[in-house]
């Protein structure tokens, strides 16, 4: 197995596993918060998506952040929201946030939460099916020191393991309690 294929399945499995976990949710689900300062499923998703989304445009792409999916799709138009400048470096992806930040982020429907993932996911297999071998090798700009695009897939995939544990754990803690 070639290391992009390999890649490519993990991508994959977050992508069609994050699909299959939410899918039957309901809006209340979806929204709810095991206590106030807690995240709900559909703010963990929104920020898989930001991670995804600023990774793949800014630093694997070398793009400029406006380029991201979050604001090319119309989403930041149709939502009000701008998340560059806010949290950890700036980067808008939910960590470094305050609570008075994350209560900014505007609630979004699954349907639009869930879309607004698989497009910024779909983008990024289609970015690593287009590499040539030894692509995952690539060093890309970034700020300070050059990293490799593999380098910047795997920051995706351990943030995506720990928040989709995160949803799971989320979804069982509703389930128990309108059960």
């Amino acid at each position: 197995m070639r290391d992009i294929d390999m890649m490519l399945d993990l991508l994959e499995a977050q992508y069609n596993g994050m699909n299959r976990d939410v899918a039957e949710l309901e809006a209340t689900a979806v929204a709810w918060q095991p206590d106030p300062q807690a995240n709900s499923i559909g703010l963990t998703i929104w920020h898989l998506g930001r991670v995804a989304d600023f990774v793949l445009t800014h630093r694997i792409e070398g793009q400029d952040p406006d380029q991201q999916r979050w604001f090319t799709s119309g989403l930041a138009e149709e939502t009000g929201y701008d998340p560059r400048g806010i949290g950890a470096a700036g980067m808008g992806i939910l960590t470094g946030y305050t609570q008075e930040d994350v209560a900014a982020i505007p609630t979004m429907n699954l349907d639009d939460v869930l879309g607004y993932f698989n497009d910024v996911y779909e983008a990024l297999l289609d970015h690593i099916k287009a590499l040539p071998d030894g692509g995952l090798d690539a060093a890309v700009p970034g700020e300070g020191e050059q990293k490799s695009v593999y380098f910047w897939c795997r920051v995706i995939l351990i943030d995506a393991t720990r928040h989709m544990g995160e949803i799971q754990a989320i979804k069982a803690m509703w389930e128990r309690q309108n059960n």
